[in-house]
């Protein structure tokens, strides 16, 4: 049976899903995950929920890159931020808190860099029948093994998991902690922090929000690791032709022009890792690496990634990103070579 009620089910926010933001998107992140099979596809290609099947788990929230699943009585972001700061705090579904697939990656290291000490209390996992063949669990534990790989980086301390059993009522505890988050934003307005005309997912503002409180004692050293939900991104000179196709369909403009469009640039907290940037660019000329520095991601500084200096072609009288000397754009050049013989003189032919 559902924890959630008929009139408390999952909404689904379709214009977030990043299967919309580009037709060959592939992501399919909440249909692998959900253990009834109630997520599917629709024939237009759009994440469906079946609420029959559903059973409340809200991994599904979790586990999606830009939010698409929104469950109106418990938000995460809300959730974080009201735990405060400098605590040592416990995490469990039946302590007054959710299931905690709810909570992706970037909530568990905000978590564990407000906080002295995290424990995430997973004894009813083993138990729980919304956990078919442990896939909920598998992914929470991956969710806060990546957080502390992050956590770890920047010299805090690790979240803990604990699975001692523990019989008290999920369900009663899972009611009461809405209640207490409702209560709690009406109180302090946690809603006016987000835009809602904002293309970044909440969990990324939460994680921006908790490395400025964090930044004065975190390292001034790089963070040398690869992460799921963040990628940093390089441009290579010579391929890129300034078509601006990965600046139009990155879904939260974590790269973008300057004026001129002479110039792109990146700011690496926007970027959710999605890839439409790599599959987009036909010249294959993006690229990721894995350095990462916290000033920058704190205060969302943008990076510039590639500077063109523009010539007008010789030929066709269009401006094109000049690599070098030439003075013929590169669609010419391939028609001049593709088609020398039309260009042959009558007497040579």
């Amino acid at each position: 049976m559902s924890l959630l009620s008929p009139a408390n089910a999952i909404k689904i926010e379709s214009l977030r899903c990043l299967r919309i933001e580009h037709v060959s998107n592939e992501c399919s992140k909440c249909i692998d995950l959900c253990p009834t099979e109630a997520i599917g596809l629709s024939t237009s290609r759009r994440i469906s929920l079946d609420s029959t099947k559903c059973v409340g788990c809200m991994a599904c929230i979790g586990v999606c890159p830009t939010e698409t699943f929104v469950y109106p009585d418990f938000d995460p972001a809300v959730f974080v931020l009201q735990t405060g700061i400098k605590k040592d705090i416990t995490l469990s579904c039946k302590n007054n808190n959710a299931c905690l697939g709810i909570f992706n990656s970037e909530y568990f290291i905000s978590l564990g860099l407000r906080h002295d000490s995290v424990n995430c209390d997973m004894s009813l996992c083993s138990e729980c029948d919304m956990n078919l063949s442990g896939k909920i669990s598998v992914t929470i534990e991956e969710h806060i093994n990546e957080a502390n790989r992050f956590l770890q980086a920047v010299d805090k301390p690790s979240i803990a998991i604990s699975k001692e059993q523990n019989k008290l009522s999920r369900r009663e505890a899972l009611f009461s902690f809405v209640k207490d988050v409702n209560t709690l934003r009406n109180e302090e307005s946690f809603d006016e922090l987000f835009d809602p005309k904002e293309s970044l997912p909440k969990s990324r503002t939460v994680f921006q929000n908790s490395l400025k409180l964090a930044i004065e004692e975190l390292p001034p050293k790089p963070i040398l690791e690869k992460f799921s939900f963040i990628s940093h991104k390089q441009i290579d000179f010579i391929s890129c032709d300034n078509c601006g196709d990965c600046i139009q369909f990155c879904p939260t403009k974590a790269l973008q022009y300057n004026s001129d469009k002479t110039k792109i640039l990146f700011q690496p907290l926007r970027c959710i890792a999605c890839g439409i940037c790599d599959d987009v660019c036909k010249p294959k000329a993006i690229s990721s690496d894995s350095v990462f520095d916290v000033v920058t991601l704190a205060f969302n500084r943008a990076e510039l990634l590639i500077e063109h200096h523009f010539e007008v072609c010789s030929e066709c009288r269009v401006s094109f990103p000049q690599k070098g000397n030439e003075t013929i754009c590169a669609r010419c050049e391939s028609f001049v070579q593709d088609h020398s013989d039309l260009f042959g003189l009558a007497r040579d032919m």
